[in-house]
C-alpha cells in the first residue's frame, strides 16, 4: 500500500497503533483477541503488549502450562531472514538475566507465515510509576550487566540495547487466568480498520488494531503497584531481533535508536554516511552506559537530533579523536563548547548532583562505571565480565555472598570472591 492509500481508511493512523500500512502481504500477522494460536491450539490471545518494525507483540494464556507468556510474531518476509529463534536457543539457561525462550512454531495468516517466539512475560523498565527503589538500583545494574556478559559469552551481540529493552519478569501475572487478566485489563482500546472507498482487498488487514495495554494501570487494578516498586527486580534483556552472532556473520545494519549509538556508528553514519557501519559487542558497551543513565534518571544523556551528536559525544568524554578532527573543522562546536577533560569533569559533575537529587547510592562510583564504558576508542572499553568487577558492586550482597574489590586504580582485580552471607 502507497502512503497516498493510506488516506483512504477512515480512521487515520494514530502513534498508539500499529501502522495500518504494516499488514500487506509479507508483512504483519493479523490478530483477533480471543483467538487461539499454536497446533494443537493453545495460546490464547488476552492483549498486545507492544510492536516494532518487524513484529507485533501479545500477552497470550498457555492452555497447557496454565501460565501467561509473551508471543512475538514476526512479519512474514523476515521469518526465512531472522536468527532470533536461533539466538534465544543459545541463550537458554537457568537464572539467565536474558529473556527465555518457551517455544516456537509458525503460524499462517493471509499475509504469509509467521514465526511465532514464545518467550517468558516481561514489562520493560521504563515506564514512570514503575521506578525501582534507590536500594535496589545496584542490584539492578549488576544484573543488566550480568544479562549482556552471558551474551557476550556466547559469541553474541546484541545492537539494540536501550531502557525499553531491559525488562522484569512478572511472577504477580504470569499466574492469573484469563477472567483475571481481562478484568484487570479492562476494556480494550480498538481502532477500527475500515477503508472508504470499499475498493480495496481488505483480506491483509485485521478488522482492528488493538492499543497497547497499558501495563501501569494493568498493575494498579491488579493490586500488584506498590509490591513491585518494594521488592527486588529480577531483571532480563529481551529483543534480540538485530543480534548476530560475531564469529558467523557480519553485522546487520544497526537500527539503535540515535541517541544510544555508538561513536563509531554514529561517526560513520553522520560523518560518512555509511548507513550499514559495522558494530559488534564493544558497541553494546557504549549503549548499555547510556541506557543505564536513562533507565535511572528517566531521561535521554544524549539528543536524538543527529546533527548534534557527535558534539555531544565528544563533550562527555573530553576528547576529539583524530578520525573525527576533519569532522569537527567542517562542523565546528558552539562559542564556549571547547571538549576537554576540564569540561568533561564538569558535565559529570552535574550528573553526580542529578544522580543524588534520585537518592542513588555512590553517584560518584556509578559515574566513574559509566565513564568507563563510554570510551571513544571501543579498543579501550571494558569488556563486560570486567564490568562486574567494578568497584561500584563492592558490598553488593550477590548470590548469597558480600563482594569485595580492591579500590579501583585503572585495573579490575578482585580482593575475595565474596563472603558468605
Amino acid at each position: 500500500m502507497t502512503d497516498s492509500e493510506e488516506d483512504y481508511f477512515v480512521f487515520a493512523d494514530d502513534e498508539d497503533f500499529e501502522p495500518t500500512s504494516a499488514y500487506t502481504p509479507g508483512g504483519f500477522c493479523l490478530i483477533r483477541l480471543g483467538c487461539i494460536l499454536g497446533s494443537p491450539p493453545r495460546y490464547r490471545i488476552l492483549a498486545k503488549l507492544g510492536h516494532g518494525s518487524f513484529s507485533t507483540v501479545w500477552m497470550a494464556h498457555d492452555r497447557v502450562r496454565h501460565q501467561n507468556v509473551a508471543l512475538k510474531i514476526v512479519e512474514a518476509r523476515r521469518t526465512s531472514k531472522s536468527q532470533e529463534m536461533e539466538i534465544l536457543q543459545r541463550l537458554k539457561a537457568p537464572r539467565a538475566n536474558v529473556v527465555q525462550l518457551l517455544d516456537v512454531f509458525e503460524h499462517t495468516s493471509p499475509n504469509g507465515i509467521h514465526q511465532v517466539l514464545v518467550m517468558e512475560l516481561l514489562r520493560p523498565l521504563h515506564y514512570t510509576r514503575w521506578e525501582f527503589r534507590p536500594i535496589f538500583v545496584r542490584t539492578v545494574l549488576r544484573q543488566v550487566i550480568e544479562g549482556l556478559e552471558f551474551i557476550h559469552s556466547r559469541g553474541i551481540a546484541h545492537g539494540d540495547l536501550h531502557p525499553s529493552n531491559v525488562g522484569a519478569t512478572m511472577p504477580e501475572i504470569v499466574p492469573l487466568s484469563v477472567k483475571e487478566v481481562w478484568d484487570c485489563a479492562g476494556r480494550p482500546q480498538t481502532l477500527a480498520v475500515v477503508h472508504s472507498s470499499g475498493d480495496l482487498n481488505m483480506n491483509s488487514y485485521p478488522p482492528y488494531l488493538c492499543e497497547t495495554l497499558d501495563m501501569e494501570e494493568f498493575f494498579l487494578r491488579q493490586g500488584a503497584g506498590t509490591g513491585v516498586a518494594q521488592r527486588p527486580l529480577s531483571i532480563r534483556i529481551l529483543d534480540l531481533g538485530d543480534a548476530y552472532i560475531v564469529n558467523e556473520s557480519s553485522s546487520p545494519k544497526c537500527i539503535t535508536p540515535t541517541g544510544y549509538l555508538s561513536p563509531e556508528v554514529a561517526f560513520a553514519q553522520i560523518a560518512l554516511g555509511d548507513e550499514n557501519a559495522p558494530w559488534d559487542q564493544r558497541s553494546d558497551i557504549w549503549s548499555l552506559a547510556v541506557c543505564i543513565y536513562g533507565l535511572i534518571c528517566k531521561k535521554n544523556l544524549f539528543s536524538f537530533v543527529r546533527e548534534g551528536l557527535l558534539h555531544e559525544m565528544m563533550m562527555y568524554c573530553g576528547e576529539v579523536p583524530d578520525a573525527w578532527r576533519l569532522y569537527v573543522r567542517s562542523n565546528p562546536f558552539p562559542q564556549g563548547d571547547v571538549p576537554g577533560i576540564v569540561q568533561a569533569d564538569k558535565l559529570w559533575k552535574a550528573k553526580e548532583a542529578a544522580l543524588e537529587w534520585y537518592g542513588i547510592e555512590n553517584p560518584p562510583g556509578l559515574v566513574r562505571l559509566l565513564r568507563r564504558m563510554m570510551n571513544l576508542d571501543p579498543s579501550k572499553r571494558p569488556t563486560a565480565a570486567e564490568l562486574l568487577r567494578d568497584p561500584y558492586f563492592a558490598g553488593l550482597w550477590h548470590n548469597g555472598r558480600l563482594l569485595l574489590f580492591k579500590k579501583y586504580d585503572g585495573r579490575e582485580e578482585v580482593w575475595k570472591a565474596g563472603l558468605p552471607r
